[in-house]
């Protein structure tokens, strides 16, 4: 019996020497983890790990992202080149009909630093053509934007014809059947391009816009909202 309790003894003891090293291991660890903040209004260069598309994502989607570039503080990095930082999304729209385009907005969630631990990641997307006033991503197509390409390809079918005319003229004759092919091309080619537009224009208003579309391994930018607080050794 004697023995028994010797063991039991022993074996405690143990246990608790075990567990008073790790704390005390743990404890210098963390007092040798500080961080580093990294100012709003940083830009950041990301790569998409995933495509991002307004007609087959959906509300609530995930997302991976790495950091293109290390980001320094006072020549410290503090966000290491191809740190990860997930998002989903948070507002999607399909294409709609009067050319109405595609749009997704995209939500930053945190980013995972280097010792492992997820930090909150405040960020807003900049330097894109696509982004609308309120930071959302969108084709920015609608029926306004159909309306100018009809008329830019109306003009075509009017200007292309009487401009071959007009050089096919300069060949001839010293330059003088320019003068009547030309307008006579230009007579032609009006009512054609008349018909053109008008059935075109009405064609926009059933026609669904274009998608915003993302690819995998696309490069955005983010600026930083809110001070960014990073774990450094």
């Amino acid at each position: 019996m004697r023995n028994i309790f010797t063991v039991i003894s022993i074996l405690t003891f143990l246990l608790f020497s075990t567990v008073s090293c790790f704390g005390a291991v743990n404890k210098q660890i963390n007092a040798n983890i500080k961080t580093k903040r990294v100012p709003e209004g940083t830009v950041i260069t990301l790569k998409l790990l995933d495509p991002i598309n307004s007609s087959t994502r959906e509300l609530g989607d995930s997302f991976d992202l790495t950091v293109v570039d290390n980001v320094k503080v006072d020549d410290i990095v503090v966000i290491p080149k191809g740190s990860v930082i997930r998002g989903s999304i948070e507002e999607v729209q399909t294409p709609k009909m009067l050319y109405k385009g595609g749009l997704v907005r995209l939500y930053l969630d945190h980013i995972v630093s280097p010792t492992g631990k997820q930090v909150s990641f405040y960020a807003g997307l900049c330097n894109n053509k696509n982004i609308t006033y309120d930071g959302a991503l969108s084709s920015k197509t609608n029926y306004g934007t159909a309306l100018k390409n009809t008329t830019e390809r109306t003009k075509n079918i009017v200007t292309k014809p009487t401009s071959w005319a007009w050089e096919k003229g300069e060949d001839l004759l010293n330059g003088a059947p320019k003068y009547v092919f030309a307008p006579l091309t230009a007579v032609v080619s009006a009512p054609v391009a008349g018909i053109y537009f008008l059935g075109d224009s009405v064609a926009n208003i059933f026609r669904k816009g274009q998608d915003i579309n993302l690819n995998q391994g696309e490069v955005i930018q983010v600026q930083l909202i809110k001070p960014l607080d990073m774990p450094v050794y």
